[in-house]
C-alpha cells in the first residue's frame, strides 16, 4: 500500500423468557464519564439499515474469497511465494488493493494486510492454522525477521533499515504478530518468537530514555538499536502499539519488567500533548489505560485519550476522527483527513477503531462512549462496501455492488468527489500513475477490508435493532476471559428488552451498575437497558458468592468487574418525587445522565427522595439542576423514611451543580426539599449523585516508627506519590483516626514492594480496646481491599508482624470505606 504521506509498499433460578431486573446493588460505579466529544455523535445514525450490518459475516465471506486460489473474480487475490524469506518453507502474498500486479515481486507483501486477515478471519471463527490444507498461521513467519527478532511490514526490509523507517508500520506488525499469538499459542516458533519481539521492544523503549522514553521520532532502526528522528512524528503510534505488546507480554511471560516497560510508553502520551495520531495505534490507547489502571492501579486519563483521537492530530495535519453528515449521510467515528476534499475517511483506520472496545470491560464508565461510538462506525463503515451504497456514490456505479467482489471495501469514503457526496474511492486511480501502479489497479483496498474482522468480532445485532451488542472479550488479547462479558448500548429515549441467551445456568452480573441482576438464569432470558445507557453484562458462575478484593470483583473466583473509582450510591436507586409533568419522571435522577431531568408542577413546596436500599453511610451528595433550580432548600436523611435529619439547608442556592458535603452519617433515604424557586418556572433537576467518601481522607495518622523522611501522615493524603517507611524491625503499625465513631467495613491498603505477609486490621472506639477484624499470614501486597462485617469505630490499626522482604515496611496509602 501507499498513501501520500505514508511509507512502504504499501440467588433465584430465572426461568428462559422472564425478564430479569436488579435484585441487590452491591455498590453502583460513578455515572458514565462521556468525553464530550462523543456526545456529538448521533444515537440514531442515518441512512440506517433495517438491521445492523453484520459485520461478522462480511468478514467471513471476505476471507472465503480472498484466500481462494482459484481466483473466482476478475483478479487473482492469493498466490505462493516460494523466495524463502526468513523461513525454509514457502509462504504466500497478497496484494493491497485488487488487481495490483506488484504482487507479482515476492516479498512485497504487507503485514498491515495479510497478518490483518489472518487476525482479523481468526476472531470471527475461522480457523486459520487449518484452511482448506493451508497453515496460513506458520506461513505467516515470513514478516518475523530472525535476525533483527522483530516483525516489519514486509518479508524483505523495504520500510527502511531494522524497521526504522516507520514507528507505525513496524510497530503494526508486532502488535498483530501479539494477537495472533493469542489465538495460535501453540504455533510452531510461536512462543520463542513473541519472546524476542517483547525483549527487543522493552531495550528499545530502555533505549529512547526508558523511564523518560521519548517516541518523539519517525521510527526505531531495530538493526542499530537507535531511534529514526525522520521527518516526521509517529511517535503517538509508537507509544500507543508499544503500550499494548508490554503490556501483553507482561499477560504471557509474568516479567515485570514489561509492565513496567508498559507504563514508561503510556507515559509519554499523558506527558506530550497526546494529539499524536499519525496512523490508528492510539486506537488501543484508552483500552490499554483502562486496564493498567484497572490492574496496576496507574490512572491514565482515558476522557483525554478519547478526546485527543477527536479532535485531531498535532503531528499530521487535520487527521482524525470525522464529526460530519455527508449530504445525509453520518459518517461520524470514522478515521481519515477531515480536509482533504472535504473529508477523506480510510477502511483500514475506521475498523480498527474497534480496538479500543475492552475500555468498558475494564472501566465500565465509558461504556455509553463505546456503545454510541462503534454503533456509529458500524453504520458508517458500511458506506465503504460495493453493495452497500448506492451506484451513484461510488467510483465504479454498479460494477462490483452484485460481483463476488462487493465484500472487498473501498480503500476510502470522500466527502465530495466528482459530483458524488459522499463517494466511496480510494488513491490508486488518482494517484497510482505516480507509484509506478499498473492501470488494472482498482480502488478496492485489501488492506483495509482485512480488517473487518475487528469490527465483526466486537459488534453485532441484537432482538431490538436500535441496540448493538458489544464484546468486551474479543479484543483484549492475553486477558481475563473466562467469563463473556457483553455491551448493550441504548442510543434510544425508551426502556430496550435485550434477550439474552446463556450456555448452561449462569449469574449475570452488571458492572456498570454493580449488581447482580440474576443469580441463576438458563436458556435466554430478557434484560432492561435503561434509555441512552448501558449494561455490562458479565455471564458467571450461577449462584457464586460476590467478593471484592485488590481493585477488582470476583464471582465464584473469578473477575466480573474492576475498581473505577468512588461509587455514587444513587445510580439505579428508585426515585420518587412529589410530582411530575411533561414525563420528566423521577426515574431520570439517577439514570447517570444529564441527558434527561425530573420537572415538577409549578408549586412550593416540592420534593425528590432517593431510596439506597439499605442504611449506608453517607457523606456527599451532588445535586445536577436545571435552569430552573432552588434558591431555598433542604437535604434531609432518614433511616426509615419517616423520621428526618437535615443535614444542609440554604436560602441562596446558586443552582448548577452543587456538591453538598455533610458529617457522615447512616441513612437508608436522601430527601431534597425544594421551599422557594430561582425562575418563575417548576423545579428542574438533571441527575443526583450520592456518595460515601473515603472516610481516612486527610485523617490524622500515628505509626510506630518511621525512616527516610517518610511520615505517617503519607497514608492518608489521597495519593501514591507519596508513602509512609517504618524502621527494619518487627513489630510495626499504624493508626488511623477518624475524629468520631462512624460505621467501618472495608479498607484499602496500597502497599509499596515492602509489604507485610502477617498482618492483622484492628478497630477500636476507644483507642484502648481493639478488636480484630482480619487476619493473615500470606499478605500478598499489592493494591489488598479488605471486607469485614461492618462495625461502629473511631480509630482503625493495621499491625505488621512478619514482612514479605527484607526491608522495612512501606504503605502509599490507606483507605477506610463504611461498605
Amino acid at each position: 500500500m501507499q498513501r501520500r504521506t505514508m511509507v512502504g509498499v504499501l440467588g433465584l433460578t430465572v426461568a428462559a423468557g422472564l425478564t430479569v431486573r436488579p435484585k441487590r446493588a452491591a455498590a453502583a460505579p460513578q455515572p458514565p464519564s462521556t468525553p464530550s466529544t462523543i456526545q456529538g455523535f448521533p444515537s440514531s445514525p442515518t441512512p440506517a439499515a433495517s438491521q445492523l450490518f453484520d459485520w461478522r459475516q462480511r468478514a467471513i465471506d471476505y476471507d472465503s474469497f480472498v484466500y481462494d486460489w482459484s481466483a473466482p473474480g476478475q483478479f487473482p487475490t492469493i498466490s505462493l511465494d516460494t523466495t524463502h524469506y526468513n523461513m525454509s518453507t514457502n509462504t504466500y502474498k497478497l496484494p493491497s488493493y485488487y488487481g495490483d500486479t506488484r504482487i507479482a515481486t515476492d516479498g512485497n507483501q504487507e503485514a498491515i494486510n495479510q497478518l490483518a486477515s489472518v487476525v482479523g478471519a481468526s476472531l470471527v471463527g475461522v480457523n486459520k492454522a487449518s484452511q482448506s490444507g493451508y497453515n496460513y498461521v506458520d506461513m505467516s513467519r515470513t514478516f518475523y525477521h530472525p535476525d533483527l527478532g522483530v516483525a516489519l511490514n514486509n518479508p524483505t526490509d523495504s520500510g527502511g533499515s531494522g524497521g526504522g523507517g516507520s514507528w507505525w508500520y513496524t510497530t503494526t506488525a508486532n502488535l498483530l504478530y501479539f494477537m495472533l499469538g493469542s489465538q495460535y499459542p501453540d504455533a510452531t516458533d510461536m512462543t520463542s518468537m513473541l519472546r524476542s519481539i517483547a525483549d527487543k521492544y522493552y531495550d528499545a523503549i530502555v533505549a529512547i530514555g526508558g523511564s523518560s522514553a521519548d517516541f518523539t521520532s519517525q521510527g526505531f532502526d531495530f538493526a542499530t538499536m537507535a531511534a529514526n528522528s525522520g521527518s516526521r512524528n509517529e511517535g503517538g503510534d509508537g507509544a500507543a502499539g508499544s503500550a499494548a505488546i508490554m503490556l501483553w507480554a507482561f499477560a504471557k511471560f509474568g516479567d515485570q519488567k514489561y509492565l513496567t516497560a508498559a507504563e514508561w510508553s503510556m507515559n509519554y502520551l499523558e506527558r506530550t500533548n497526546g494529539h499524536l495520531l499519525y496512523e490508528f495505534l492510539p486506537n488501543i490507547a484508552p483500552y490499554i489505560a483502562a486496564r493498567l489502571n484497572a490492574e496496576a492501579g496507574t490512572s491514565y486519563d482515558i476522557t483525554r485519550l478519547f478526546n485527543n483521537l477527536i479532535s485531531g492530530s498535532a503531528t499530521r495535519p487535520d487527521w482524525g476522527t470525522m464529526q460530519a453528515t455527508w449530504n445525509g449521510y453520518d459518517v461520524y467515528g470514522l478515521e481519515g483527513s477531515r480536509t482533504d476534499g472535504g473529508g477523506y475517511a480510510f477502511a483500514m483506520n475506521s475498523f480498527a477503531t474497534a480496538m479500543f472496545a475492552s475500555t468498558a470491560k475494564y472501566d465500565p464508565r465509558y461504556a455509553n462512549t463505546v456503545g454510541r461510538w462503534l454503533l456509529n462506525v458500524a453504520n458508517a463503515g458500511r458506506f465503504l462496501y460495493p453493495d452497500q451504497i448506492p451506484a451513484d456514490h461510488q467510483y465504479y456505479g454498479s460494477q462490483y455492488a452484485s460481483s463476488p467482489e462487493r465484500v472487498i471495501a473501498y480503500e476510502g469514503l470522500r466527502a465530495s468527489e466528482a459530483g458524488q457526496s459522499p463517494r466511496a474511492t480510494g488513491d490508486p486511480t488518482h494517484y497510482g500513475s505516480d507509484w509506478g501502479l499498473d492501470p488494472q489497479t482498482t480502488d478496492l483496498g485489501l488492506y483495509g477490508s482485512s480488517w473487518a474482522g475487528f469490527l465483526g468480532a466486537a459488534i453485532s445485532a441484537t432482538n431490538v435493532n436500535a441496540v448493538p451488542r458489544i464484546d468486551l472479550n474479543a479484543l483484549d488479547f492475553f486477558g481475563e476471559n473466562a467469563n463473556p462479558t457483553y455491551l448493550y448500548y441504548n442510543p434510544t429515549s425508551s426502556p430496550a428488552e435485550i434477550q439474552v441467551t446463556v450456555p448452561g445456568a449462569r449469574s449475570l452480573y452488571d458492572a456498570v451498575s454493580d449488581t447482580i441482576l440474576a443469580p441463576s438464569v438458563t436458556g435466554t432470558t430478557t434484560i432492561m437497558v435503561p434509555p441512552g445507557s448501558s449494561r455490562v453484562i458479565v455471564q458467571a458462575a450461577a449462584n457464586g458468592t460476590l467478593t471484592r478484593s485488590g481493585g477488582k470483583t470476583y464471582i465464584a473466583g473469578t473477575v466480573v468487574g474492576y475498581q473505577t473509582g468512588t461509587p455514587d450510591l444513587a445510580y439505579g436507586k428508585t426515585a420518587t418525587a412529589s410530582s411530575t409533568v411533561n414525563g420528566n419522571v423521577p426515574a431520570n435522577l439517577t439514570d447517570g445522565t444529564t441527558a434527561r431531568r425530573w420537572e415538577s408542577e409549578t408549586a412550593d413546596p416540592q420534593w425528590v427522595m432517593i431510596d439506597l436500599g439499605q442504611p449506608t453511610t453517607i457523606d456527599r451528595t451532588v445535586i445536577k439542576w436545571e435552569t430552573a433550580s432552588a434558591k431555598a432548600f433542604q437535604v434531609q436523611t432518614s433511616t426509615d423514611g419517616s423520621t428526618w435529619n437535615t443535614v444542609y439547608t440554604t436560602t441562596s442556592g446558586p443552582g448548577g451543580t452543587q456538591t453538598i458535603t455533610f458529617t457522615p452519617t447512616i441513612a437508608r433515604y436522601l430527601k431534597v426539599v425544594m421551599t422557594q424557586r430561582n425562575t418563575q418556572w417548576a423545579y428542574s433537576i438533571y441527575d443526583i449523585e450520592i456518595y460515601q467518601d473515603n472516610l481516612a481522607a486527610s485523617a490524622p495518622v500515628t505509626v510506630s516508627s518511621t525512616a527516610n523522611g517518610n511520615l505517617g501522615g503519607y497514608l492518608t493524603d489521597g495519593t501514591t506519590a507519596t508513602r509512609w517507611e517504618s524502621q527494619t524491625a518487627d513489630p510495626q503499625w499504624a493508626t488511623i483516626d477518624l475524629g468520631q465513631a462512624t460505621t467501618v467495613g472495608r479498607l484499602v491498603i496500597k502497599w509499596e514492594t515492602a509489604s507485610a505477609k502477617a498482618f492483622q486490621v484492628q478497630t477500636s472506639t476507644d483507642g484502648t480496646t481493639w478488636n480484630t477484624v482480619y487476619n493473615t499470614t500470606s499478605g500478598p501486597g499489592g493494591t489488598q481491599t479488605i471486607a469485614f462485617t461492618s462495625t461502629t469505630a473511631r480509630y482503625v490499626k493495621v499491625l505488621m508482624t512478619q514482612r514479605n522482604t527484607q526491608w522495612a515496611y512501606s504503605i502509599y496509602d490507606i483507605e477506610i470505606y463504611a461498605q
